[in-house]
């Protein structure tokens, strides 16, 4: 039974696409079932000349209800989207924090609807991976302007403690787990055009530096050594430097057991990917949580990761692998669990559970009543 509250979330949402996107989307999806939610979605991210991929956009179709967009870098809409909140009737606004710049203009939109309305900010990383001027500033002005700040991780928690005041509440989740479905591997082996007679591990994801492919293309070159019909799938657009990796590739001299796949992956394409994966391979640098974790978790892959920020508060030995962040220690873990017959999958499922978008959403409500 569905309760009144009427809730808006602000924020990117398909068809831009991204991981915050997707977020956003399954988060209405499972809150329509408890509240009344309305959708309100920027129509792009990022200026096109700050964008740093090929297209901001899907190519896939989803159903919504009660969806409007707006133009966030044009200040003229903001007077759309204030008349939207009163219109509805809206008692919580729900923004998601990912960018520094997006939710210096979210905190504007915060400053502008009724004081009475609750304003709650999922924080999906504290401060970028990329530091840019006036970041901090930025997302000063956004915590100033909420009610709730709900974390998806300690690691995020412990860093916003740092920045924001005492009036703010604070309130930490987790980074929900879809459950997903697995493909056979024949099937998925020829959709992907590879072959079946080599093991495959995989780096998903769009690549940016502090991922740390750098450490795992290099960990190849010892891997091969003993694996020598094992082939690293690089699956996801590139927001870094390219030809950096591939000169490193060449190099190395295993331009054999490396495959590149440079661009965004949706839809149920991505399943083929995690079907014919032996392991998923995180090898962070750094991190505040993770949706390639969650997607493995999912897909009930064994993972292999540094185990850096939130991913570690996850991953563990008792449901994946964690090496340190060198060579000699990376290559050693995933030959161990590439052979690892023992792996207990249970583990998995039981994450996946924990975890699981429904309780989330319940969560979700019950922090924005308590507060």
């Amino acid at each position: 039974m569905k309760n009144n509250k009427r809730i808006l979330i602000i924020g990117p949402h398909p068809p831009l696409r991204g991981g915050i996107s997707e977020f956003n989307y399954i988060s209405y999806k499972n809150l329509k079932d408890l509240c009344n939610v309305f959708v309100i979605s920027l129509k792009k991210n990022y200026p096109n000349f700050l964008f740093p991929g090929k297209s901001q956009f899907t190519k896939s179709r989803t159903a919504y209800k009660n969806f409007q967009n707006f133009n966030i870098y044009n200040p003229f809409d903001y007077k759309k989207v204030i008349r939207i909140i009163n219109e509805k009737e809206i008692d919580t606004i729900i923004t998601t924090h990912w960018n520094p710049v997006v939710s210096f203009l979210f905190g504007i939109i915060n400053r502008f609807s009724k004081k009475s309305i609750k304003k709650v900010g999922i924080i999906h990383n504290v401060l970028p991976h990329e530091r840019f001027p006036l970041d901090y500033s930025m997302l000063k002005f956004y915590l100033n302007s909420l009610d709730i700040a709900i974390t998806l991780s300690k690691n995020s928690t412990n860093s916003l403690k740092k920045i924001c005041s005492n009036s703010l509440a604070i309130k930490q989740l987790y980074h929900p787990i879809k459950n997903n479905k697995l493909v056979n591997r024949d099937e998925s082996i020829k959709i992907l055009k590879l072959d079946s007679n080599y093991r495959y591990i995989l780096h998903f994801g769009l690549v940016r530096d502090y991922k740390g492919l750098d450490l795992l293309i290099e960990s190849m070159a010892e891997l091969i050594k003993k694996n020598q019909k094992l082939i690293l799938l690089i699956v996801g657009e590139f927001y870094c430097d390219k030809k950096k990796h591939l000169s490193q590739i060449k190099t190395l001299g295993i331009e054999k057991n490396i495959k590149i796949f440079d661009e965004y992956v949706e839809g149920n394409i991505i399943n083929h990917w995690f079907s014919i994966a032996d392991l998923v391979i995180q090898p962070n640098k750094t991190s505040s949580q993770s949706g390639v974790t969650a997607l493995s978790i999912g897909f009930e892959k064994k993972i292999v990761t540094t185990g850096v920020g939130g991913i570690g508060e996850v991953i563990n030995s008792r449901n994946g692998y964690i090496c340190e962040a060198n060579v000699k220690s990376m290559s050693k873990v995933i030959n161990y669990a590439l052979n690892d017959k023992n792996f207990n999958f249970e583990n998995l499922k039981q994450l996946k559970n924990k975890f699981s978008w429904v309780n989330y959403s319940r969560k979700i409500i019950s922090i924005i009543n308590e507060v």
